[in-house]
């Protein structure tokens, strides 16, 4: 598998998926610390001091080329505001996991399966991948509709989870092979 030090950036028809910069703090928190968002993901930060740790690391990691974290920010292209974000995890078997978020007055709006198609095309055209997954929490609706949109199937269920803070919770994994994902429609 191929580890790039930097992405390039990405455009969709609304966004644009980019490294995160130093100034996406308060766009990152207009949207990561609403408890609206907060139900569907694992990583809840609890304040602006950890959202200033979560992009002070993320810059941190760019430029290494042991890198395995690629966090990006997704720009709406109209405006310049950071609506959403997506993530690549790379993982030593040739799998990279992934997620995205978007910002709860964006939702239903098709940026989600904007950012979940380009991180499709980033892990397997050009990091590699040879699987891509993700997990989705059970009560997150759109992003399971959503993983299934971009072409992920469902794998299995995994009933107890580990979240943050300690509790657990259910959630369904969905993955790609590469040969699948060249197969796709565009």
């Amino acid at each position: 598998m191929t580890t790039l030090t930097v992405i390039s950036p990405v455009e969709t028809p609304h966004l644009l998926l980019r490294e995160i910069a130093p100034g996406d703090n308060d766009q990152f928190a207009a949207y990561m610390l609403q408890p609206r968002y907060q139900r569907y993901v694992n990583m809840r930060l609890k304040d602006m001091v950890e959202v200033d740790d979560f992009v002070a690391r993320s810059l941190a990691r760019q430029g290494d080329d042991r890198r395995r974290i690629f966090h990006l920010a997704a720009e709406e292209r109209l405006s310049g505001d950071v609506v959403g974000d997506g993530f690549l995890l790379l993982q030593p078997d040739g799998a990279v996991e992934m997620g995205w978020g978007i910002h709860p007055a964006m939702w239903s709006m098709g940026l989600g399966t904007e950012i979940g198609r380009a991180l499709l095309g980033l892990g397997f055209e050009r990091l590699g991948a040879r699987t891509m997954w993700c997990k989705v929490m059970v009560d997150n609706i759109a992003s399971l509709k959503l993983a299934r949109r971009i072409g992920l199937r469902f794998e299995r269920a995994h009933n107890h989870y580990p979240l943050t803070g300690g509790g657990f919770g259910t959630v369904e994994i969905f993955r790609l092979n590469a040969a699948d994902y060249f197969e796709l429609p565009y």
